[in-house]
């Protein structure tokens, strides 16, 4: 896969428009102390993080357009074994979120972005007494987390999963898709059974390189199914009557992050689980 470009200030403002803002929007408190996105990224530059992506999220009230939550990816020439070890920045001008330095694994060979949750790799700063020098810290430690991450992603490639497992992991998964708003385990249970998709569909892989049972490779393939969307499933109307669907790819830059971390989450989980068997095969 061909290395990517890094942008300039001017390419990031043009596939993000919010992050060239150098005001905050009206309203803000006189506490707030705005610090344009663009002075983050060069912050970034500095420790060479490069800019390579750039998206906004689409904005219901004009008021808010030119200020609303925008993602900027680095690249920092970590890279192991296929995948890559990039940072996210997540911003807003719009008193939307805070600073948020996200480390990200970037699978090659299918360009799909893992946000790691583990918090070591994620820190957030406040845009009310901002500091460059704590920032700039936690951009340090994101790279110098690499390695651990790289462990973590070898661990999970040696777990393997039986096709119970396998199933309960995708279960899971629909419920953090569909079920996010349950109070409780039987509204969980019904918002999976209502789910227009079944779990098994997502454990499909879309391409040979991703036929086998590890934790990692499963990891990917049900992430993938759930962020890009296109699987065809089945829904009711308020008729009753069954009608086809597609699922539509997670564009919303909210759940974008929270539904990719939370899938790092269910991961690990999964991974402290299977550590002592898999322990046992190392001792036997």
């Amino acid at each position: 896969m061909t290395a990517p470009t890094p942008l300039t200030n001017d390419q990031i403002i043009e596939l993000a428009p919010a992050a060239g803002s150098f005001e905050p929007i009206d309203g803000v408190s006189p506490r707030y102390s705005f610090v344009p996105t663009l002075t983050a990224v060069d912050l970034l530059r500095d420790t060479g993080w490069l800019p390579i992506h750039a998206e906004q999220s689409t904005v219901r009230l004009p008021e808010r357009d030119g200020y609303q939550k925008h993602m900027i990816r680095f690249k920092n020439g970590l890279s192991f074994d296929g995948e890559r070890v990039d940072l996210v920045l997540y911003n807003s001008h719009d008193r939307g979120c805070a600073f948020r330095l996200i480390a990200s694994v970037w699978r090659q060979i299918c360009g799909n972005g893992l946000m790691v949750a583990s918090e070591f790799a994620n820190f957030s700063h406040k845009h009310v007494g901002f500091e460059p020098e704590d920032f700039v810290r936690s951009a340090r430690q994101i790279a110098e987390s690499a390695g651990v991450i790289a462990d973590r992603v070898d661990e999970m490639k040696v777990i393997e999963l039986t096709p119970d497992e396998r199933g309960v992991f995708a279960q899971t998964a629909l419920g953090l898709v569909y079920g996010a708003q349950s109070k409780n385990r039987e509204e969980l249970v019904q918002a999976i059974e209502a789910a227009p998709i079944r779990p098994e569909q997502l454990l499909e892989e879309r391409r040979y390189d991703d036929k086998g049972f590890d934790l990692w490779t499963t990891f990917n393939v049900v992430q993938e199914n759930i962020m890009r969307g296109g699987i065809k499933g089945i829904t009711r109307g308020r008729d009753g009557r069954p009608r086809r669907t597609t699922t539509r790819p997670v564009k919303a830059l909210d759940r974008n992050i929270k539904l990719n971390q939370a899938l790092w989450f269910l991961t690990e989980r999964m991974a402290e689980l299977k550590r002592p068997e898999l322990k046992l095969a190392d001792d036997a």
